[in-house]
Order: structure tokens, then sequence, then C-alpha cells
């Protein structure tokens, strides 16, 4: 289940059967992605409901975002998400100071960036308790990013991941080409 709308965190909670049907989800192991704001919630009160289920979120009164051109860096290279990805530049809406589940151990950074002086989190795997496998990712505010390649593989491999597919060694073989993400006049 991949998310990619606004407040996830919020649109999750604020329905206690939806709620309900994400926990069951997970408990039978099934792997969660959640994207851009979809990762996020204004309110304080949706931050720990999410976390069991995603391992981070962007919430509460003291949530942190920006706009930049960044180098964004793998964090963890031998993951299988970081698979043939290398390091890239990027302008994009980040989301940063993320809260992470507890032990932080347990949470793996996939990509940092450097944001006010400092290398933050921004892309994240976690191997959950329940033997599930959940990602998040703070980027993709721009949706001509999606022309890049590194988004595409990330993105990809990540829902790979997420559903216990193996993703190739080399990373995954992209079969959309930035051309045909333009959109067209007619």
């Amino acid at each position: 289940m991949a998310l990619f709308v606004s407040e996830g965190a919020k649109w999750i909670s604020e329905e206690p059967r939806r709620l309900a049907a994400f926990q069951r989800l997970a408990a039978r192991g099934g792997g969660l992605a959640g994207l851009h704001w979809g990762i996020g919630t204004r309110q304080a009160k949706n931050i720990d409901a999410y976390l069991s289920l995603l391992g981070g979120c962007h919430g509460g009164p003291d949530r942190k975002y920006t706009v930049v051109t960044a180098r964004v860096q793998p964090a963890t290279p031998g993951h299988p998400v970081l698979r043939g990805l290398t390091p890239f530049s990027i302008r994009d809406e980040f989301y940063y100071r993320l809260k992470f589940a507890l032990p932080l151990t347990a949470i793996t950074p996939l990509l940092r960036v450097p944001i006010e002086g400092e290398s933050h989190t921004v892309a994240w795997a976690w191997q959950r308790p329940d033997k599930g496998r959940s990602f998040g990712f703070s980027g993709l505010h721009f949706h001509v990013n999606w022309r890049h390649a590194q988004y595409q593989r990330l993105i990809a491999q990540a829902v790979l991941w997420t559903m216990k597919l193996p993703v190739p060694k080399g990373g995954v073989r992209l079969q959309i080409k930035p051309k045909a993400l333009e959109l067209r006049r007619r």
C-alpha cells in the first residue's frame, strides 16, 4: 500500500475503521509506503498511530519543511532500496526533523539531505516488529521530479522491498523514459 495523500497520518487516524484496516494489514506483514505529505499530519495527536505503521512521521507543531536544491546522499548503500542509486542533485521540498519509531536503531536511514547546515534523513526503511516492511520519503513535492531516474528507481525499489519482492542487484531497470512523462498539448 502506498500513500501519496495530503496528511496521510491524519487520513488514516481520522476514521477508526480505516486505522483498524491498516493495523490488520501491518499485522499480517503487509508492506506500507508513504510519500511526501502522505507521511505527515499537522496535529500531534495523529503521530503515534502512524509511527506504529510507517516508522516515521512529519508532524506536530514543530514540523519543518523547506524547498532546497540539494545533493542527496544514499545513507545506507547496502540496502536493497538503494541498489543502483548514486548521489544526485535535485530541487525539491523536503520535510525534515522527522519523528521516528523507537528504538531508533530499527529505522534504516536511506537518503540524507543537507538542510540548515545539518544532514537530515528524508527517506527511511523499517523492518517492523510484525515482520512487515515500511518505507517513507518526504520528497516528491514537485511532480517534474518523477523525470529523474534516481527518484523513479528509489520509489520502484522501495515498493518492491516493502512487498518482500526481490530488488535486482544492479537496481531496477527503468522502462519509463523522461520524455514519456512530459505533458503534451493538444
